[in-house]
């Protein structure tokens, strides 16, 4: 038995540039094992972070801030949060999450602790692998965030009304491109159930497109869960022996335009209007999305 009572980060990098933390191995400590706030270029590579009690690496603030080649496993919390860009003027924050393997997560806090926490503006999430985690493997919140390339595998295994990739609650959340990953054995859930890309209240814009859905869905959910949103493209994707390829919980006018009520001024503001033209029409044709040119094959 190991006990550790060190509970602050190993390291922390403060308004740092260019620092390269390379082949580490951060171990038994209480809390997070690497912070890193504002600055820009610094780059955390081929690292391994295991037996923390809380989440891997959290990135605050700054740009072009890098997560490249690590392995987090037997995390206490999640793998990485990672927050970049300025959601009022849509300036990107361009950090990036690649060629991690994150497994074995949420081992005291169960739920909400993703491999990936990502907030901001202009941040992606390439070529990594994700699994055996009870909750889901990625958390998305923001615009313009790039998702491409990744396989999620053996996820939700114990929450409901969950996905693989779970975004929520933001009608403004626009510019999230979701392409190119292997979703494969999403298939919990209770009384809802488990999805592999979940778009929960209200989110649309999104481009969900050249995705393998490989056993996903349950319960209610299919590969895809759209619930209540409009203006999402599921396009070429493949559904294998899914439950359902796409399912969607229709809202109506009446409920649509009572949630999006707060919602209005910002859509109507200039960085927001200019970027994404269709939110012009934001009031109109609720529960409207596109699915186009998938294939369904052995989908229940």
């Amino acid at each position: 038995v190991t006990l550790s009572c060190f509970a602050d980060p190993f390291i922390t990098l403060e308004n740092a540039e260019h620092v390269i933390l390379q082949g580490l191995v951060f171990q038994t400590g209480r809390g997070d094992a690497l912070h890193v706030r504002g600055g820009a270029d610094c780059l955390v590579a081929g690292c391994t972070i295991r037996q923390c009690g809380g989440d891997a690496i959290v990135i605050e603030g700054g740009s072009r801030h890098g997560v490249f080649g690590c392995s987090v496993s037997s995390m206490g919390c999640g793998g990485m949060r990672v927050n970049g860009g300025d959601r009022k003027t849509l300036v990107p924050g361009n950090h990036y999450v690649e060629n991690c393997t994150v497994s074995d997560i949420s081992r005291l806090k169960r739920t909400y602790t993703p491999a990936v926490l990502l907030d901001g503006c202009g941040n992606r999430i390439t070529h990594n692998q994700f699994e055996r985690i009870p909750s889901s493997a990625l958390r998305i919140e923001g615009n313009d965030q790039v998702i491409e390339l990744n396989l999620i595998r053996n996820v939700v295994q114990e929450s409901d009304d969950q996905g693989g990739l779970d975004c929520f609650g933001n009608p403004l959340y626009r510019g999230l491109v979701i392409r190119w990953n292997h979703w494969k054995d999403i298939t919990g859930g209770t009384h809802c159930g488990a999805a592999g890309v979940r778009l929960d209240d209200m989110i649309s814009g999104v481009a969900i497109y050249g995705n393998v859905f490989e056993r996903c869905g349950a319960v209610l959910f299919g590969g895809v869960q759209i619930h209540g949103g409009k203006e999402n493209l599921v396009d070429g994707n493949l559904f294998l022996d899914c439950f359902a390829g796409v399912s969607f919980s229709r809202w109506g006018e009446k409920r649509w335009l009572e949630a999006i009520r707060t919602f209005l001024p910002q859509a109507d503001s200039a960085p927001y209007l200019k970027r994404y033209p269709d939110l012009a029409r934001l009031k109109q044709d609720a529960d409207v999305n596109y699915i186009c040119r998938n294939v369904f094959s052995h989908c229940s």
